[in-house]
């Protein structure tokens, strides 16, 4: 219990600290106050951090992700990205309504998924542990944290498959075309 405290006020100094990140957070808050940063924008800043390198934003993919039921059009998920994208022209913003993720998403097979029923739904699906993290800054500016795998792995950097989705070689072309191992030689593939 004590380590998974501290992973996360971890977590919340480090996403208070950068202040690019954080400008984001507070936007995102304004504009959408349900969604989520998540994925690899959380976890290239933590593990650039602990192998002291520089994290820049400019030119980086930041995931965003809320869950809406009504929005069958994807009216809200196309609106968030134009929003996102005007106030913060410099990165690639990909907006994803998770509720409707069922209607595109099939597996290696080109099977179907089932509906997801919300974010931590969602994230416990996504090929990577360390990767199922989703953040969001709320209105008293504290950090709402979900990661159903906890931040164990990111913290100390594993790359862990999960195999609730993909299968094995699905995860490891995704450490091929990623090139984790590559960009932070301390990660362990478990």
């Amino acid at each position: 219990m004590y380590l998974a405290e501290n992973y996360q006020n971890l977590l919340k100094k480090n996403l208070f600290k950068h202040r690019e990140l954080y400008a984001r957070l507070v936007f995102l808050r304004e504009v959408k106050p349900e969604a989520f940063c998540s994925a690899g924008v959380i976890r290239n800043l933590i593990w650039s951090i602990a192998h002291d390198q520089h994290y820049a934003l400019s030119q980086t993919e930041i995931d965003v992700i809320f869950y809406d039921v009504e929005d069958e059009s994807g009216f809200e998920q196309r609106h968030l990205a134009e929003i996102l994208k005007q106030q913060f022209p410099e990165n690639d913003w990909d907006v994803v309504n998770q509720a409707w993720v069922h209607q595109w998403y099939t597996t290696e097979d080109g099977a179907s998924i089932p509906p997801l029923q919300s974010i931590q739904h969602a994230l416990s699906l996504w090929p990577e542990t360390a990767t199922a993290v989703a953040v969001r800054l709320l209105e008293n500016n504290e950090f709402e944290i979900i990661a159903p795998f906890g931040l164990d792995d990111l913290f100390e950097l594993k790359l862990r498959w999960n195999s609730a989705l993909v299968s094995h070689h699905v995860f490891m072309q995704r450490m091929e075309e990623k090139q984790f191992l590559q960009k932070w030689n301390k990660l362990s593939l478990l």
